[in-house]
């Protein structure tokens, strides 16, 4: 069986590198983008099976980010989690088209709290 890929776009190094050793213990597949740009070309490139987003990057935030992956023919129906550490729902929710339960908060959510929500969007 093929491994499901998952792309991570993140800019904390401690916090990418930690997702994906962790999704590369649990089977998956992890890349990173440590910014918008690189995040929204590597998810056009590659066609992972989920994003896992920060909101909050270097470049160009989390929020453009979706619209471009979005406006993708592939990125229109593109799973995507949102982790973010200041946003709140109702802001993220104004922003992008994303329903609340795949926002998830830094540090409020527990690896297994990610992992469920990782496996319920690639099944």
């Amino acid at each position: 069986m093929e491994k499901k890929k998952i792309l991570v776009v993140e800019d904390s190094p401690y916090l990418a590198e930690s997702l994906k050793d962790m999704l590369t213990i649990k089977g998956y597949e992890a890349i990173l983008a440590e910014d918008g740009r690189e995040g929204v070309s590597m998810a056009i490139e590659q066609q992972p099976d989920l994003i896992l987003l920060d909101i909050r990057l270097p470049d160009i935030d989390g929020y453009e980010v979706y619209r471009r992956i979005r406006t993708n023919d592939w990125g229109a129906k593109a799973n995507i989690i949102v982790l973010t550490a200041s946003e709140s729902t109702e802001n993220i929710s104004k922003n992008i088209d994303l329903p609340k339960e795949d926002i998830l908060f830094k540090p409020d959510w527990s690896v297994s709290d990610l992992l469920a929500k990782i496996a319920e969007k690639v099944k």
